[in-house]
């Protein structure tokens, strides 16, 4: 699924960069090498913030459910560990 998200966006950027070349608009720093690279890094940073979004759930529970599911568990793995 990431990756199509990617090339979603980059296919965008792409049909942009040749649209705004039939306009005769153009920047030097808008190519199909800044394109592919903005690429990587959106690849990059999907995953880094769905990492990032778990890490802090877990350590942050943010509902009454959530605590009330790590008081659980706690108390099972203190069980278990006896």
């Amino acid at each position: 699924m990431n990756a199509d998200i990617v090339k979603q966006i980059t296919g965008f950027l792409s049909a942009l960069l040749v649209f705004l070349g039939f306009l005769g608009v153009s920047f030097e720093w808008f190519t199909v090498d800044s394109i592919n690279a903005f690429g990587l890094v959106l690849a990059a940073a999907i995953p880094l913030a769905y990492n990032l979004f778990t890490i802090y759930k877990n350590h942050f529970g943010f509902t009454k459910k959530a605590k009330h599911e790590k008081v659980v568990l706690d108390r099972i793995n203190n069980k278990e560990g006896k």
